[in-house]
C-alpha cells in the first residue's frame, strides 16, 4: 500500500521543466533570426528591382522626349547609400520641372544600403538611350555596376547583395552579388559581295526605240531632263505621162520628182554628270513609182523599145521566143 501511493505521488521536477523551456527558446530564436533573415533578403531583392525599374523608366522617358541638353535628359540620382532621386517627366509637358524628381529613401524598409560608390552619383540617358555619368559639361562614362548590399557587408556575394549593370549603351541587368561586370566582343561584320544577285525588280531598262539612252554615274539623287521633238516632213511628187503611139515610131516620156525634207530639233537638259544619247529614227524613203510599161506593136522587141506583148492590148499580141518579137495572135 505505502509503495502504490508514492508511485502515484511521483511528478516532473524544476530542472526537467527548466530545460524544456531553454530548448523551446533556442529553436524560437533560431526561427525567429530565419525568418528576418528571409524578410531582408525579399527587401533587398525588392529595392535593387526597383532601382533596375527606375532607370528604366528614366532611359524610357528620354527615348520618348529626345532632350538635346544635359539638364532635360531624365536620370537617376544616387542621393545617399539609403536613397535616390527619379527624374523623369511626369506631368508630362515635355521638360523637367522642380516636381518631376521623385525622391525614394529605403534606410527604414530594410538593413540594406549601396556600397563601393562614392555619393552623390548621376545616371542620366540621351536622347539615344545612352547612359552617361558625371556633372553636366564634364560627363563621364556610365557606372557600371550599382551593388545593394545587406549591412554590415564586409565582402558582396550572392547571399547577401544584389547587383544592377548598366551598359554605355542604357541597357540594364539584374545581377547576383559579387558577379563580375560582363564583357563584350566585338561584333562579327559581313561583307557583301558584288557578285551578289540583284534584286530583278530594281534592274534599269536601258533600250527604248526612238528614245534617249542615259548613264549617270551618282550617288545621290539625279534630276534629268530630257526634251526631244522630231519633225519628219516628206513630200513626194511623182509625175508620169506616157505617150505611146502604135507607128513604126515610140516616144517615151518618164518625169519623176521626188522632194524629201526632214527637220530634227533634239534639245537635252541633264542636271548632274549625265550622258545622253539621242537616236531619231532615220526616216524611210518613200520608193519611186515605177512606170507602167507599154504595150509592144506587132513586130516589136520588148527587149529593144522598152514594151511588153500583151493579150489584152489590140490588137492582142504574144512573144515570139524565136525571134524575139511581138507576133499577132490568131
Amino acid at each position: 500500500m505505502k509503495n502504490q501511493r508514492s508511485n502515484s505521488e511521483s511528478g516532473i521536477s524544476i530542472v526537467e521543466i527548466l530545460l524544456v523551456f531553454v530548448v523551446l527558446g533556442i529553436l524560437v530564436t533560431i526561427a525567429v533570426a530565419q525568418f528576418n533573415r528571409s524578410n531582408n533578403n525579399l527587401e533587398r531583392q525588392n529595392i535593387a528591382k526597383e532601382f533596375k525599374v527606375s532607370l528604366e523608366r528614366a532611359r524610357f522617358d528620354s527615348l520618348k522626349r529626345r532632350p538635346t541638353t544635359c539638364e532635360n535628359m531624365s536620370r537617376v540620382e544616387i542621393t545617399s547609400a539609403t536613397s535616390f532621386n527619379v527624374v523623369t517627366d511626369q506631368n508630362q509637358n515635355g521638360t523637367l520641372d522642380a516636381v518631376d524628381t521623385r525622391a525614394i529613401n529605403f534606410a527604414g524598409r530594410a538593413e540594406v544600403a549601396i556600397v563601393g560608390l562614392a555619393t552623390p552619383e548621376v545616371i542620366r540617358f540621351d536622347h539615344r538611350g545612352h547612359a552617361s555619368s558625371g556633372p553636366c559639361g564634364s560627363e563621364t562614362d556610365v557606372v557600371p555596376m550599382v551593388t545593394i548590399c545587406q549591412t554590415p557587408c564586409a565582402a558582396p556575394d550572392s547571399t547577401n547583395s544584389n547587383s544592377i549593370y548598366i551598359s554605355a549603351t542604357g541597357t540594364t541587368a539584374f545581377l547576383r552579388g559579387g558577379e563580375t561586370i560582363p564583357t563584350f566582343g566585338a561584333p562579327t561584320v559581313s561583307n557583301a559581295s558584288n557578285a551578289a544577285t540583284v534584286n530583278p525588280l530594281l534592274a534599269i531598262w536601258d533600250a527604248i526605240t526612238g528614245g534617249n539612252s542615259n548613264t549617270n554615274s551618282n550617288s545621290n539623287t539625279n534630276s534629268n531632263t530630257n526634251t526631244n521633238s522630231n519633225t519628219n516632213s516628206n513630200t513626194n511628187t511623182n509625175s508620169n505621162t506616157n505617150s505611146n503611139t502604135n507607128t513604126n515610131s515610140n516616144t517615151n516620156t518618164n518625169s519623176n520628182t521626188n522632194t524629201n525634207t526632214n527637220s530634227n530639233t533634239n534639245t537635252n537638259s541633264n542636271t548632274n554628270s549625265n550622258t545622253n544619247t539621242n537616236s531619231s529614227p532615220t526616216p524611210t524613203p518613200l520608193p519611186t513609182a515605177t512606170p507602167t510599161p507599154r504595150a509592144c506593136a506587132v513586130g516589136q522587141s520588148p527587149t529593144a523599145h522598152n514594151c511588153q506583148c500583151s493579150n489584152a492590148s489590140d490588137p492582142p499580141t504574144y512573144l515570139d521566143p524565136n525571134s524575139g518579137r511581138c507576133r499577132r495572135l490568131r
